[in-house]
């Protein structure tokens, strides 16, 4: 198979791993064995057919079309694998790991690994793990197109929260600012210290900042910004680094050196924004995500709490309360520390 027929069926198999994701499920406990045997059907790969394509071998073992698709449901969010797919790069990897694990497991199945009682339990809780994520996956989805049957109502309960709460709906100030970086990393952290105190002299002195940035900077992405930031708001960068960068008052303004996890920088304030008072459609976003994930919440509540309540749990106090001598002590064991 060529990367091009590869990359075409990767493209092919996301449209069944989306229509994976959308199978219909519903979560009332008391559905039937026949329902969730087709519920199960529906929303499982297909392993005949195209899916049996074979990717990749390696001696006895080999990497199917199905291991992929189940992989890519397992692991990707449906909005997210299309925009995974396009790079070849990471079809490659995934399969190329597959078949790595799978022949490393085959080696420990023929040590007998497998039948070790504690990798048993281990792969049993794994399993049940697996289930219940599945159970709680499907609700969520469930959600998500209730919700969007009643998008409308939610849009109107959206409106009067804007309103109650019209305060906590503020765009606030951003900075946009240019940095030049002594990375810590990569030389002693006196060195990058003296050296971005002779940028930041060249800098007062009248050099272009930019032109410092991208001849010196250890910020890669500085070769093609000029260690231009863009505009940023509170929390999107290094505490010390944000903290320096909004003390700045007036643009062309140049920080001290500031020190982050990173290593050493001088900041230059290129531009603010005020904080702004978002309108209604602006916020609506905002509004409509947290009515969102606060409806999908609930219904796992219900849907789980439906299956299990705690309150209803028997305790074995005595034993509980004996596993601080019953474990094997190994289980606890803190590696000794290498010298």
């Amino acid at each position: 198979m060529t990367l091009l027929q590869l990359r075409i069926t990767v493209a092919a198999l996301l449209v069944i791993c989306a229509a994976t994701g959308r199978a219909q499920y519903s979560p009332a406990p008391t559905q039937s064995a026949g329902a969730n045997a087709q519920a199960s059907a529906a929303t499982t790969p297909s392993t005949s057919g195209a899916s049996s394509i074979t990717l990749a071998t390696y001696a006895k073992n080999k990497v199917s079309q199905a291991d992929l698709e189940a992989w890519i449901v397992g692991t990707i969010p449906e909005r997210d694998r299309l925009g995974w797919a396009m790079s070849q790069n990471n079809i490659n990897k995934v399969i190329n790991d597959l078949l790595r694990v799978r022949t490393v497991a085959e080696e420990a199945k023929k040590r007998g690994l497998e039948k070790d009682p504690v990798l048993k339990l281990r792969v049993e809780q794994y399993t049940e793990k697996l289930l219940q994520d599945l159970i709680v996956q499907r609700v969520e989805e469930e959600a998500n197109r209730e919700f969007e049957q009643k998008r409308t109502a939610f849009a109107e309960r959206a409106r009067e929260q804007y309103l109650i709460n019209k305060s906590r709906y503020q765009k606030p100030k951003e900075v946009r600012a240019s940095h030049i970086l002594m990375d810590t990393r990569k030389r002693n952290p006196d060195e990058a210290l003296a050296k971005i105190k002779v940028l930041r002299e060249r800098a007062l002195a009248g050099e272009p900042f930019g032109k410092l940035a991208e001849a010196n900077s250890d910020d890669p992405s500085a070769r093609n910004n000029k260690g231009d930031l863009g505009f940023f708001g509170p929390g999107a960068m290094d505490p010390a680094f944000e903290a320096a960068a909004f003390a700045l008052k007036t643009p062309s303004d140049i920080s001290e050196p500031v020190k982050s996890q990173f290593g050493w920088h001088i900041i230059r304030l290129e531009d603010t924004t005020p904080p702004k008072q978002l309108t209604v459609d602006e916020a609506m976003p905002d509004l409509m995500e947290t009515l969102r994930a606060q409806y999908v919440g609930t219904r796992q509540q219900q849907v789980v709490g439906a299956y299990y309540d705690q309150s209803k749990v028997e305790w074995n106090e005595a034993a509980v309360v004996a596993l601080k001598k019953g474990i094997d002590p190994s289980v606890f064991k803190v590696p000794e520390q290498t010298k």
